[in-house]
């Protein structure tokens, strides 16, 4: 009887390790609040809660948005009562003009741990990257899946979009804090990455991440590129720099571009949101 009972722990052991996170991850940069966009219609004020919906409707566990205030993520927890979040300011001659805010469900995750580095020369210290001419970021956080008890590292970044230099080296900059940070656990990075998938610093954050369209199990739903144009709320899009990268070890089931509209017809955002459900 007692080695029966010893067998039952240990299968009983087995098959809760062997039991897999499946999580409903997306990247959205949502534009800031820029008085500008009153004149076709599209301020914040006129978006908000059609942001709110996509997030809601599309049942993300787990989101890294981007450009967002202060007062917009403000507006968007009133919206969405089941989701906490976190997230640090950058961005602007302030260095709080945007923010890079990830939000998640409490009652299907638990933050762990948190943290921000810089795309800079000094990317553990508050600081501008070469040629930038304000601060770039990625803030990320540590998280156990409760159903499953897994744990993961989820990076929101945001990279600079202009010149050469602070773009050419954010990828190592990203690589090298990843390595860091997160040891053997399993990595989610999305965010606006600010280029294609041929530059650079993506080639070399694809030496240790895979792009989620590329390794989805099923075909890929949607557009392809996400960027409309800086304040531009009407489509088509015009290039793919939005992204959700993952480990080797995070098998992705299925990739969206979402073209949700709001009743004018226009989209929520200057970005389209990307989800994506992924196991591990």
């Amino acid at each position: 009887m007692k080695r029966l009972l010893i067998l039952s722990f240990a299968l009983m052991a087995i098959v809760g390790c062997s039991k897999q996170a499946e999580v409903r991850v997306a990247t959205f940069n949502i534009r800031f609040n820029s008085a500008e966009d009153a004149k076709t219609g599209d301020s914040w004020n006129e978006r908000k809660e059609s942001v709110a919906e996509v997030i809601l409707s599309h049942d993300f566990d787990i989101v890294g948005t981007q450009e967002g205030s202060k007062r917009q993520i403000a507006d968007l927890l009133s919206l969405m009562p089941d989701y906490d979040c976190i997230g640090h300011p950058y961005g602007g001659s302030s260095g709080e003009l945007h923010t890079a805010t990830t939000f998640y469900k409490r009652d299907k995750l638990e933050l762990l741990d948190e943290g921000t580095f810089w795309y800079s020369p000094t990317p553990e210290v508050k600081s501008k990257g070469w040629d930038a001419t304000d601060l770039r970021l990625c803030h990320w956080g540590k998280f156990r899946d409760k159903a499953s008890g897994k744990e993961f590292f989820f990076f929101d970044s945001h990279l600079y979009w202009r010149l050469h230099e602070a773009r050419a080296n954010s990828g190592w900059v990203h690589n090298q804090m990843m390595q860091k940070i997160v040891g053997e656990l399993p990595v989610i990075s999305v965010g606006d990455f600010n280029s294609g998938e041929n530059s650079p610093q993506m080639k070399d954050i694809f030496t240790l991440l895979r792009d989620s369209r590329k390794v989805s199990a099923s075909a890929p739903q949607g557009s392809v590129d996400t960027n409309l144009g800086g304040g531009n709320f009407v489509g088509p899009a015009k290039g793919r720099i939005d992204f959700i990268l993952v480990s080797p070890s995070i098998e992705v089931k299925d990739y969206a571009v979402l073209e949700d509209k709001r009743e004018n017809g226009h989209y929520p955002s200057d970005h389209l949101p990307i989800v994506c459900n992924v196991q591990f």
